[in-house]
């Protein structure tokens, strides 16, 4: 399964199930809708619980997307690479 890790207020949130496109343009249709939107994440480690984060414009929000396992032969161009 999928996880997007949400840093918001230098807090950690995270969304499972999910990819960075969907999520994205959750956001970008909130923003051009111009009203505040209410993203739910998941709060806190081992049982999760629903928080609520505010999206408006100029609240800052990073989305990332985590990657199960390590390839230790990669040669790093993987990296930027988008799901």
């Amino acid at each position: 399964m999928n996880r997007i890790d949400i840093v918001y207020d230098a807090k950690p949130y995270s969304l499972s199930g999910r990819s960075i496109e969907s999520i994205q343009i959750e956001i970008d249709g909130a923003l051009a809708a111009g009203l505040p939107y209410w993203l739910r994440v998941n709060s806190g480690e081992g049982r999760f619980q629903d928080a609520y984060l505010l999206i408006a414009p100029g609240i800052p929000i990073a989305i990332v997307g985590v990657r199960h396992g390590f390839d230790h032969d990669h040669d790093g161009n993987d990296l930027y690479e988008q799901d």
